[in-house]
């Protein structure tokens, strides 16, 4: 066998051992989620009785003070540690124009906003809370009481 084909195959060899280990440490650091991508969803019928969720080894609680009315501030809760959380109220498929609280927190523990619901002129009952948490996201789904 000749040098050249020598090169071109330990060439080759180091490109897929390279390429593999690329894959392999973005899977496990999420290089290769979409920047609108959640890293996770999370289905939350009755949000004021809350729903639990884990970020690696850190589990936090979501939910409202009371039922979710259209009409009426929504006190938003999250019971996790972070340093900074960010909410958003929207509805599937549609832009609901720009709303994004920031939850403030004493303790970097318990963290709260009041929020509201963007208004809805189809009457839909169908949220989607995204929370961004230390830069991680996640998507939840819930339901409002019918006015």
């Amino acid at each position: 066998m000749s040098m050249k084909s020598w090169v071109i195959k330990i060439a080759l060899g180091f490109s897929l051992v390279l390429a593999l280990i690329l894959v392999v440490l973005g899977n496990k650091f999420a290089w290769f989620v979409a920047d609108n991508e959640p890293e996770a969803r999370l289905d939350c019928p009755v949000f004021s009785e809350g729903c639990i969720f884990k970020f690696e080894e850190q589990n936090y609680q979501v939910k409202s003070e009371q039922a979710l009315n259209a009409n009426k501030p929504v006190q938003l809760l999250v019971e996790g540690r972070a340093k900074k959380i960010y909410a958003s109220w929207q509805m599937q498929g549609m832009d609901m124009g720009p709303n994004r609280y920031m939850l403030l927190s004493n303790d970097q523990q318990h963290w709260r906003a009041q929020t509201a619901l963007p208004m809805c002129t189809n009457k839909r009952q169908d949220w989607l809370l995204k929370l961004e948490i230390d830069g991680r996201r996640i998507e939840i789904t819930t339901v409002s009481e019918k006015n």
